[in-house]
């Protein structure tokens, strides 16, 4: 969560970024769990207004930041250390061989 306010603050993290999120739909009467990449439209303090992408139902859906799995197809943390902003991930103390 910490990364995601850092990514906002520093304007990576903004409207229009598409997010992956678990939302609830119903399916047949009852609700179900569904993973989905949402727009996000609105930020708030400590969480974002996203209409999911490729719907036009136009529904609204409120994410808390701690429920956002991926920003623009990244792991926030993994993001936040690409531009600076956190600790190096696991992913930066690999080596590549050749």
């Amino acid at each position: 969560m910490q990364a995601i306010r850092k990514l906002k603050n520093n304007k990576i993290f903004k409207v229009d970024s598409i997010v992956e999120s678990t939302i609830t739909k119903e399916w047949m009467g009852s609700p179900v769990d569904v993973k989905a990449h949402l727009i996000v439209k609105k930020m708030e303090k400590n969480s974002v207004l996203c209409e999911e992408y490729r719907e036009a139902d136009g529904k609204a859906y409120k994410i808390r930041f701690i429920d956002i799995t991926t920003i623009d197809g990244m792991e926030p943390n993994e993001l936040a250390a690409v531009y600076g902003l956190g600790p190096k991930t696991e992913r930066f103390k690999k080596h590549r061989n050749k």
